[in-house]
């Protein structure tokens, strides 16, 4: 996209896609629609800004219907319930101005402004500070833009003294169908993000959930924070907003927060309490922040639940616990896996085979469900798992949702 591009977007390209807005065409009809009345170009800026609005719903609801964005900066951008948690951390420490440095589209700014602080967006990239000024300006709200020639350097009329920072991320491996973290790929790099923790006297800098913990090797806290059970990011706090030596999970659901938090020294030493001989009446499966965390030993531990294996996240106590972290089933039957423990367990507890889960064992879920169809009875869950080393296999009812928030 050019400057050029996005001023088309604001005024004719802007009636042509409030034209479009709500259609369920398909691309085909939408493109032959544009061409009546655009050039070829600019009717592929309106149709791809389209699809962009109908992506940008996920993270953004209604609002994304008058918003603009680069396909990479809306895959970049974080979503409205991450932007809203961390943005209000900001505002009960206190803090009435944030810099968001690679402010992108403005996820971020539009929260931070939202949570009644004042906004200055940086980014190198021109097109990204006219897209975060157009798309906080179509939400009613505004920001102070500065564009820097160079990061870590920043303008001298910046007046934050606490920073938000989501450094552009190059991942290694995506041409090959993976994403492993790449510390090489991030911009500003290792050296600019620890010059820019220094400057302010606190902030927050955005990673990818898989990117190693205390990768960035200064003083902080790590919050990773989970929406719905997915994991969405990693979060390191640092000056006064962070807990030093802190790990931190956070899980919105159910439309409700629940945050814990324990020192990295407890959340190690949990790993070392015995486990659990077997399954107990209930077991609980961790949400993907908590797993992603390691702090599921020290949470369960404080709940009164054991871990049932060293290399699975699963734990076991003897009653119902109501946690945005855990996903509750009631144990039905169970046992050492062996030839045709499974269809004796499903027979023992009266009920038919639904869904099958597996954790460290090597098995084919739809395999193992086809050759349990015949059994009759309520629907219940067949889980393969490891209990002290040794494959282990559990009936369960299915999530009950009375417990869930």
């Amino acid at each position: 996209m050019t400057l050029d591009d996005l001023e088309f977007l604001r005024g004719e390209g802007a009636r042509a896609l409030a034209e479009l807005a709500g259609s369920a065409m398909d691309p085909l009809a939408i493109a032959q629609r544009l061409r009546k009345t655009l050039s070829a170009s600019n009717a592929r800026l309106v149709q791809e800004q389209f699809e962009l609005r109908r992506k940008a719903a996920t993270k953004f609801g209604e609002s994304a219907q008058n918003m603009l964005f680069t396909r990479r900066l809306l895959e970049q951008a974080s979503g409205r319930e991450c932007a809203a948690w961390k943005a209000q951390r900001y505002a009960q420490a206190g803090w009435t101005t944030v810099a968001d440095l690679c402010c992108g589209s403005g996820g971020d700014a539009f929260e931070l402004a939202r949570a009644g602080i004042a906004v200055e967006l940086v980014d190198l990239d021109p097109i990204a500070l006219e897209l975060a000024r157009h798309n906080l300006s179509v939400l009613g709200l505004g920001g102070t833009v500065f564009e820097p020639t160079s990061l870590p350097d920043l303008p001298e009329q910046l007046m934050a003294k606490a920073f938000h920072l989501d450094p552009d991320r190059r991942t290694s491996g995506r041409d090959q169908g993976e994403d492993r973290w790449d510390h090489g790929g991030l911009s500003p790099d290792l050296h600019g993000i620890r010059q820019l923790a220094k400057r302010f006297e606190a902030g927050a800098i955005k990673l990818s959930p898989g990117a190693p913990e205390g990768s960035l090797e200064i003083p902080s806290e790590t919050e990773f924070v989970g929406v719905h059970d997915e994991l969405r990011e990693q979060i390191v706090w640092t000056g006064s907003l962070a807990a030093e030596g802190t790990l931190r999970v956070s899980e919105l659901r159910g439309g409700a927060w629940e945050t814990y938090h324990s020192s990295k020294f407890v959340a190690e030493e949990a790993f070392e309490e015995e486990l659990a001989q077997e399954p107990d009446a209930w077991v609980f499966e961790p949400v993907k922040a908590m797993v992603r965390s390691h702090l599921f030993a020290a949470f369960g531990q404080g709940l009164g639940l054991k871990r049932m294996d060293s290399s699975i996240a699963w734990l076991t106590g003897p009653a119902p616990i109501r946690s945005n972290f855990l996903k509750g089933y009631r144990v039905l039957a169970h046992g050492p896996l062996k030839a045709g423990t499974e269809e004796a367990l499903l027979r023992q507890a009266g009920r038919s085979c639904a869904a099958v889960k597996k954790r460290g064992v090597a098995v084919v879920p739809e395999k193992a469900l086809k050759s349990l169809k015949k059994l009759e009875g309520p629907p219940a869950v067949l889980s393969y798992t490891r209990v002290r080393g040794e494959k282990w296999v559990w009936v369960t009812d299915l999530a009950d949702r009375s417990l869930e928030p």
